[in-house]
């Protein structure tokens, strides 16, 4: 079992070393896309959010 756990540690040491990392600049630029987006997205919900509430305020009108 112990040789088994070695191997598989040795193997995945090979492949992390094949890994092609992104660099700092790539890394930087998917974390603003996603924070954009994220945002965006949030704007959107809360306006459809707001507009449904506004809707069914005025079709059921609190007495």
């Amino acid at each position: 079992m112990i040789t088994t756990i070695k191997h598989q540690v040795k193997e995945l040491l090979a492949e992390l070393k094949r890994v092609d990392w992104p660099g700092k600049q790539k890394v930087l630029s998917a974390a603003y896309s996603v924070v954009i987006v994220s945002a965006f997205v949030g704007v959107f919900l809360w306006a459809c959010d707001k507009v449904i509430s506004w809707g069914m305020a005025y079709i059921l009108p609190h007495h």
